[in-house]
């Protein structure tokens, strides 16, 4: 058993160094080639890499770069130790230990078993004169055992037993998924079954794939090699159109196309033999979830999307990834994934996709064998020595990045404004960071190391504002670095005007992760999400507790800033899992650029405070053509009906609170419905008075729920604010107070009783 266990141990060993090359190998051609492979070509190249680690034998040839790097030999002669075999009846006489003294043992004596035992240290005594005892039978079951337990049988066997751990916990993450995804349903709506279908044809899929809708995971997936099924959000259903679904659909079903999922699985098998080894790790997480794989299928579903639907797809990626806090970790699942740093590269390659050319054909075969021939093979035993190093030549990368210094490229033009220039060129060593040069008129110049961003539809935005109050403007660069549906991801940048220092904002991330205070407990199938911040509380319920939910409401890095009457503002959201975002922040900075002000509303497809156009928009939506005006009295908006919609009874007056976007009776202050809440029910149409209460108190439950409050009495409801808020009289641990809340938004806070 440990022999057996040690010689395996060798030979991966061997392996794993033969594949540590071969992973450089290919880390390096895909960086002189990246921008010459097609995605398709780049994925293959690693296919030389599992067939290196899943064949253990190879052919010898002159060719093989293990020529220059015997390590298989190597491996061999230091690592190798002789077989321990059981000798019965051999007597072993003074001076048999392959010293000079004393004469080799004639072969009908000692035999081939002699050889290997005298190359043990330990076993035969140093000294020639002392005595040695006869092997009896029976014994040497037991010496070959104790002998055994070297450290190198010990590191052997806790090789087995990493290998053993890792595929162990594959094998139940796996199981246990597979067991919670098995109980979800199907997606039985004919629209979207006839859009899958329709996809499955325009991939030429012809196994069944079953379609569930699931809370499990994030993002869609597919799952299964056997029986494959596409698992699709809950929340993905609700938030894409046709058109996203299409492509997501396209997408999985790439990969089912593919094969993605069978090599995952190979991977990462291969993976629990090699769990030692954190450059093959590495080389997996390039090729599957982080880059290649996810690129290569990107590259086939644009080919068959027109190419004027191919920037859709791309603010589809964007709006499944851009909160997104990592892959899918499954052996045998893919889905979409990406981070923050690839995500840039795979926008880039959809927006500039082409057709294959021959010549992108025959590069990738050219770059693919020459990976085989030299990787593939095993060093000749009889090969010649390596040759006295020299001094190698210099690489074409290399030599490229001392041309393009020497050529002095200054880089592109990202913006430019009243003669402030923003300029870019990309790093060597990080392809996120660029070296951004800011120009002030020709008189000071400085260079910086940023995220510069690439989206050319929006350049950066240079301004020039007294944002720290010393009479000086400074100057105030905000860089795109994300887009998506409604969202963007800036990078802000405050310089001083005459040395172009930058100066130091506060981070609104960690600042607010230390400020909000929050909790995200589950109980009875529901999971109930209760916030605070500065003394205003926010109150949530979903119906369901499957899902990846922290233990807080936290923030992450996606900040969009502008700049707005001489200020900086932030605007974040507030993630409880990460499919839910039940807030949003909006920051005002002070002139120390310090957080000064912090507002909570209600996370919505539209962040509020609305402004007057959405409000309008909005209403226009949900209201009739005609007969109706729009106007605005102090911070709230009005919609006056000069006529009676349906003809009778008098004109109403309405209005709409942009800090919680609830649209409220002018005179009553009655709340009707809200603008930013899909989920929460329409007031406007009940007339009954009874009706209508309930429902207040219905959409009321909760606050009572998540905060433990009671009721003081049966009517609680004391009266209305007049801004759509109402007033509460709640108890809880046997004390009485009074709350204000949005009754649509489950915004509240403890005010005194306005009452007294």
């Amino acid at each position: 058993m440990l022999e057996a266990a040690y010689n395996l141990f060798v030979k991966v060993v061997s392996l794993s160094a033969m594949a540590s090359v071969l992973t450089l190998l290919i880390l390096a051609a895909r960086f002189l080639f990246k921008d010459r492979l097609k995605p398709a070509w780049t994925y293959l190249l690693w296919i030389p890499l599992i067939v290196r680690l899943a064949i253990p034998w190879a052919p010898e040839s002159a060719f093989s770069i293990f020529n220059l790097l015997p390590l298989e030999k190597e491996l061999a002669q230091t690592t190798s130790i002789p077989s321990m075999q059981p000798m019965v009846g051999i007597k072993l006489e003074a001076g048999w230990t392959g010293g000079e003294s004393g004469s080799p043992p004639d072969a009908g004596t000692a035999g081939a078993g002699l050889s290997p035992l005298t190359t043990i240290p330990g076993l035969i005594p140093d000294n020639p004169t002392s005595p040695v005892s006869v092997i009896q039978p029976g014994t040497g079951n037991a010496l070959a055992a104790d002998a055994g337990w070297t450290p190198l049988y010990l590191l052997g066997l806790v090789w087995l037993g990493g290998a053993a751990v890792v595929l162990g916990l594959l094998v139940r993450a796996q199981m246990r998924f597979t067991a919670r995804v098995r109980r979800e349903p199907e997606v039985i709506s004919p629209d979207i079954r006839m859009l899958f279908e329709t996809c499955l044809c325009e991939l030429q899929v012809r196994r069944p794939v079953k379609l569930i809708e699931t809370r499990q995971i994030p993002v869609p997936a597919l799952l299964g090699v056997i029986w494959p099924r596409l698992l699709l959000p809950a929340s993905t259903l609700h938030t894409l159109e046709a058109s996203g679904l299409r492509h997501v659909f396209l997408h999985e079903l790439a990969h089912l196309k593919r094969r993605d999922i069978p090599l995952n699985l190979l991977t990462s098998l291969l993976l629990a033999l090699h769990w030692f080894n954190p450059l093959l790790w590495y080389a997996v997480r390039q090729m599957k979830a982080d880059q290649d794989q996810e690129v290569a299928c990107d590259a086939l579903v644009l080919t068959h999307l027109e190419p004027e639907c191919h920037r859709s797809y791309a603010l589809t990626l964007l709006k499944l990834l851009e909160t997104l806090p990592g892959p899918i970790s499954l052996a045998g699942a893919a889905g979409i994934s990406s981070n923050k740093k690839e995500m840039e590269r795979r926008i880039i390659m959809i927006t500039r996709h082409k057709k294959i050319t021959a010549k992108n054909t025959l590069l990738g075969l050219a770059v693919i064998m020459l990976l085989s021939g030299c990787s593939l093979t095993g060093a000749k035993l009889n090969s010649a020595p390596v040759p006295e190093k020299s001094t190698p030549a210099a690489s074409p990368a290399a030599s490229q990045d001392k041309d393009t210094t020497a050529s002095g490229v200054k880089g592109t033009l990202l913006g430019e404004k009243n003669g402030i220039t923003v300029t870019a060129k990309p790093t060597g060593e990080n392809t996120l960071l660029h070296e951004v040069t800011v120009n002030v008129r020709g008189e000071v110049s400085r260079t910086f190391l940023w995220d510069a961003g690439k989206d050319e539809t929006r350049p950066p935005i240079i301004d020039e504002a007294d944002l720290n109050g010393d009479g000086t403007k400074e100057i105030f660069i905000r860089i795109t670095t994300g887009t998506g549906t409604g969202l963007y991801m800036n990078d802000i940048h405050v310089l001083q005007p005459v040395t172009l220092e930058e100066l130091v904002v506060e981070d609104p991330v960690e600042a607010l992760n230390q400020r909000l205070k929050s909790s995200i407990t589950h109980r009875d199938n529901h999971t109930y999400v209760s916030a605070e911040l500065d003394g205003k509380h926010m109150s949530k319920v979903y119906d369901y507790t499957e899902a990846a939910w922290g233990e807080k409401v936290g923030f992450g890095a996606i900040v969009s800033y502008e700049l707005t009457g001489g200020r900086i503002v932030a605007r974040l959201s507030g993630a409880a899992s990460m499919t839910e975002f039940p807030l949003d922040v909006v920051v005002v900075y002070g002139k120390d650029l310090t957080l000064d002000s912090v507002q909570m509303y209600y996370g919505s497809f539209v962040a509020p405070p609305l402004s007057e156009q959405e409000i309008k928009s909005m209403m226009e939506q949900r209201l009739p053509a005609t007969g109706w005006t729009f106007g605005k009295d102090g911070d709230q908006y009005t919609v006056d009906f000069t006529d009676p919609p349906n003809g009778e009874g008098q004109g109403n007056t309405y209005k709409i609170n942009p800090f919680t976007g609830t649209v409220y009776d002018a005179i009553s202050g009655n709340p009707l419905r809200s603008l930013v809440n899909r989920e929460a029910i329409d007031l406007w149409e009940i007339s009954d008075g009874s009706k209508y209460q309930k429902e207040l108190y219905k959409l009321l439950q909760p606050i009572l729920d998540t905060e433990g409050f009671e009721p003081v009495s049966k009517d609680w409801i004391s009266g209305f604010t007049g801004d759509g808020y109402l007033f509460g009289e709640v108890r809880k641990e046997g004390r009485e107070f009074t709350i204000k809340a949005d009754v649509f938004t489950s915004q509240w806070e403890e005010i005194p009783d306005p009452y007294k």
